[in-house]
């Protein structure tokens, strides 16, 4: 079983509410009806489905969720993000911190995971030698921001409180080395 395949079986409301059902505790055909307030003509070709698509596993007059088949989904899905995120961000300090260009995570107690991406952040962002007035900074550190943890202006705020940006006369640099 795959992650697309369970998605695709679980698309379905009844097969979902029959899977619902049974994940609930159900395991005959009259408490899955009870359970998911279902009829026995629209519940009983859902329930062969889940059989035959391998999620549910039948036994006398009962049925259970297969839970290796659940497993297997879990662990299929958990190695494609793993992979992807190492394509999507080569570099594994950034991992889980950083994907595309947003920022998902600022590590806390980690300064050295912390330094590292923010300063991927500022090299990204600025350019050596380059002033650049407060707006600016703000304008050019919104865009990774986009449903992260951070809003722009605290971004801008951690980069000058850890160094990676100085601020003289309301204009900023990005620091030297």
């Amino acid at each position: 079983m795959t992650p697309d395949q369970l998605a695709i079986e679980l698309a379905d409301p009844i097969q979902r509410r029959v899977f619902a059902a049974v994940a609930l505790g159900a395991t005959t055909s009259t408490e899955i009806l009870t359970t998911s307030a279902l009829t026995a003509p629209d519940a009983a070709p859902a329930i062969g489905r889940l059989v035959r698509a391998g999620l549910l596993v039948q036994g006398r007059g009962t049925v259970a969720l297969n839970e290796d088949a659940l497993t297997t989904a879990a662990d299929t899905a958990t190695r494609r993000l793993a992979d992807e995120a190492a394509t999507d961000q080569p570099d594994p300090r950034l991992r889980g911190h950083i994907r595309g260009g947003t920022l998902i995570d600022l590590p806390d107690e980690d300064h050295e995971a912390r330094r590292a991406v923010l300063g991927h952040l500022a090299a990204t962002t600025f350019t050596p030698g380059d002033e650049y007035d407060e707006r600016t900074v703000t304008n050019r550190l919104q865009p990774w921001c986009e449903d992260g943890p951070l809003d722009a202006v605290s971004l801008r705020r951690a980069l000058v409180d850890d160094g990676l940006l100085t601020r003289e006369s309301g204009h900023y640099r990005l620091t030297a080395g």
